[in-house]
This record gives structure tokens, C-alpha cells and sequence, in this order.
């Protein structure tokens, strides 16, 4: 009897399990991302590069190793990932044990075959490989000075004791530094082939100029005005200014939260956001970004809706003959579109004349074909495919995300009047 018992409290219990089931909270998993590496082409720390006291000089004025780009940038670049809570980059570890599995070297890495990433994605699990080149970085300066002695004698009145004399320096400073950065992406898929290979530019300017009398110093930069007394350390001014100075960047370890104060900071920070952005227009998913004051769609929509002609429209810039599924087209990350979006593209039809003069007023625009997006370059030109084509496509054929109501004006593409 007491094992009769046992059997029905097992089965009850089985048929409780069986029936009111653990409800597990779904999530959206991440994409794994595995930077695995950049190639530093810039000679930023050369003799004839542009870097943190180079050469000869920086040698004697500095004992520390000077900035390590190719492992900062992928560094960075993971942060970035981060960041984004939608993106999950494969960690140094884990990359170095799949390398070790595959008994590649570093070297190794840079030649690659199709076969060899599939095999390596496999191992680190890594839904894109992404690799970079870091084609400039660099700072230049311009700068300007002009100083001028203001003197004031005693002087005796007829009635009263003599004016007190003094002497005030007068200084006028300018100057423009300039920092500069550009990075080739190649994003690679799982099975090892190139999804795309987005160009990143980065540019930022950091001006200064100043008035100082005695020590009173009036300045101005493109954060704002500055009105200092005496000696007034950067950090305790209403806008600080970024870090600039060689001999205080040498002194500054890459990639630390004291290099996101220089002005090489601001702009490596800015050019590998592009990056993430490029990879999201590519890879996605389509997500709002920490960086980002408004989702992607609505963005899109207001784009669309602020450009001359409503609808988002660009041009064919260029048809690579050997490879009629490359068309460049003027229409960029920066309009919202989505990698597969289809859009018509028109060519010229019959022209409309004028009745009295016969000159050509416009062209009835003709829908030959669609195309659709492959690749999302930059923010003003993508690569396009064709999906199907009744006429040769032409540098200056409309694309045009709807149907074109009304005729192109002369303006879009000029013609000559026949």
C-alpha cells in the first residue's frame, strides 16, 4: 500500500511538471562580433608622420612606448560594441584559444581564406568578423601670435601728486588644430564571405583664440567663451578644452579615459561610432543606438520628408560593366534605408516640347527595372543590385524609392537641346 502511494505521488508530480511548464523570459540574442584586428597604415608615429613628438625628439623627452593603434582601435571598437547592448565582441581570450586551435599566428590572420574564416567564425561562435585599416590619423596645427607693450608715464597735475605709471602686456593668440582620421571595414559573415567594406572618414577642428592684458585673458573656442584672472587650470574652466599639446599627448595612454579628453579621442570616438552604425546598416538588426536622439524608421521618415521631392530618391553615380549587380547610387545610411529595400529606377522617356518654340522643356520619366540595396557604403552613396531590367542602365537614371508622379525637372540631369 505504501508503495502504491509512492507511485501516485510520482506520477502527480510528473504530471504537474508536464502540465504547468516553467515560463523562461525570451530575449533577443546578441550578435557576436569578432574584431580580429587592425592594420596601422597611417605613419602617424613615423619621422615624417604627425604624432605625439615623433622621432628623434619624442625619444629623448618620453621613455614610454608610444600609442599602439592596431590594439587600441580594436580596443575601442569593442567598448563601442558594448555599448550598443546589441552587439557581443568575441574577447581577446577567446579569440587567441581559436587561433590556437586552427595553429594560426597573427601574421596569419591577414591572409585568410574564405574556408579558413568560416572555420575560425565556427570556432569563436562569431556571427561577423570584422577586420580595419587605418589609412590616416594624424594631427596638424596652425597658429598665430601678435603681442604689443602698452605704457602709461607719470604724470603731474598743477594741483595734486603725480599719476602712477605702468606697463601692460597686450597678446593676440590664434591657432586651428586639425585631427583627422579615415579607416577601411571589411565585415566578413559566418561562412567567411565579405558582407561589406564600408569607409570610415572622421574630421574635428579645435580653435583657439585669445585676447590677454596683464592677466586678464579673454578666449573663445567652438564650445563656447572663456573669461579667466590669473593662472586657471584647463580643467577648472567653464569649457574646458581638449587635450592638444605633443608633449601632454605623450605623456597619455591610448585608449584611457584621459584620451577621450584629447582632441584625438573625440575624433577616434566619433569615427568608431561610424563603424558601429556601418555594421548595424549591414548586418543588423535595425536598432536605436546610445548615440542616437531618435530611432532609425523615424529618422528615415524625416529625411524623407524634409528632401525636395518627398520620397527618398538618389541617382546612379556609377554601373560597373564587368559587374552589372554594382550600382552606386546617391543614397546613403543617412536616409534610413535597409539592406534588400527595393526601389524603381526610371530613365528618360519622350521629351515634352513647347509648343510654339519647340525647345525641350523636361522628359517623361520611363520605369525600366527595380533594384535593390546590397550594400550601404557611407551616408550618401550605397550599392545597389539589379532585381529586373528592361533597358541598360545610365550614369543619371533616377532611383527612386516610389513611383515618380512628375516629371524630372532639367535640373535633375541636364540635357541638350536638340
Amino acid at each position: 500500500m505504501k508503495r502504491f502511494f509512492l507511485y501516485l505521488l510520482v506520477a502527480g508530480l510528473s504530471l504537474g511538471f508536464i502540465i504547468c511548464p516553467i515560463v523562461v523570459g525570451e530575449t533577443t540574442p546578441k550578435k557576436r562580433i569578432a574584431v580580429l584586428y587592425f592594420e596601422d597604415n597611417s605613419r602617424f608615429d613615423s619621422p615624417t608622420g604627425c604624432g605625439c613628438v615623433p622621432g628623434f625628439i619624442g625619444n629623448i623627452i618620453s621613455k614610454k612606448k608610444r600609442w599602439d593603434l592596431e590594439a587600441g582601435f580594436a580596443r575601442m571598437l569593442n567598448r563601442k560594441l558594448v555599448e550598443t547592448n546589441m552587439y557581443a565582441p568575441i574577447s581577446k581570450d577567446e579569440l587567441l584559444d581559436g587561433m590556437a586551435v586552427m595553429t594560426l599566428s597573427r601574421h596569419d590572420l591577414k591572409r585568410l581564406k574564405p574556408e579558413q574564416r568560416a572555420t575560425l567564425a565556427k570556432h569563436l561562435n562569431a556571427d561577423v568578423i570584422a577586420i580595419g585599416r587605418i589609412r590616416q590619423f594624424n594631427q596638424e596645427r596652425f597658429r598665430t601670435s601678435a603681442s604689443r607693450t602698452l605704457r602709461e608715464g607719470g604724470r603731474r597735475a598743477p594741483q595734486g601728486p603725480a599719476t602712477t605709471s605702468y606697463t601692460a602686456p597686450v597678446i593676440l593668440r590664434g591657432s586651428i588644430h586639425r585631427v583627422a582620421i579615415k579607416l577601411e571595414m571589411k565585415f566578413y559573415n559566418a561562412s567567411g564571405d565579405l558582407i561589406a567594406e564600408p569607409r570610415i572618414a572622421a574630421v574635428r577642428d579645435h580653435t583657439y583664440g585669445a585676447t590677454k592684458l596683464a592677466s586678464l585673458e579673454a578666449s573663445m573656442t567652438e564650445e563656447g567663451t572663456n573669461l579667466t584672472f590669473g593662472q586657471t587650470s584647463d580643467k577648472q574652466r567653464r569649457n574646458p578644452r581638449p587635450i592638444v599639446k605633443p608633449t601632454e599627448l605623450n605623456e597619455i595612454k591610448f585608449a584611457s579615459a584621459e584620451y577621450d579628453r584629447t582632441l584625438f579621442g573625440i575624433v577616434t570616438n566619433e569615427a568608431l561610432i561610424k563603424v558601429v552604425l556601418a555594421l548595424r546598416d549591414n548586418v543588423g538588426p535595425n536598432f536605436i543606438t546610445p548615440w542616437e536622439s531618435q530611432p532609425v524608421a523615424e529618422k528615415g521618415k524625416k529625411d524623407a520628408a524634409t528632401a525636395a521631392g518627398g520620397p527618398i530618391k538618389g541617382k546612379i553615380q556609377y554601373v560597373d560593366n564587368e559587374n552589372p549587380d554594382k550600382i552606386y547610387v546617391s543614397i546613403g545610411s543617412n536616409r534610413g534605408i535597409a539592406i534588400n529595400q527595393e526601389f524603381a529606377v526610371f530613365t528618360k522617356g519622350k521629351p515634352v516640347r513647347d509648343i510654339d518654340t519647340g525647345e525641350i522643356l523636361t522628359h517623361v520619366p520611363k520605369k525600366i527595372g527595380t533594384l535593390a540595396v546590397s550594400e550601404i557604403l557611407t551616408d550618401k552613396v550605397s550599392v545597389f543590385r539589379v532585381v529586373d531590367i528592361a533597358e541598360p542602365l545610365k550614369i543619371g537614371d533616377v532611383v527612386s524609392q516610389d513611383a515618380l508622379e512628375t516629371p524630372d525637372s532639367e535640373t535633375d540631369v541636364p540635357e541638350k537641346q536638340e
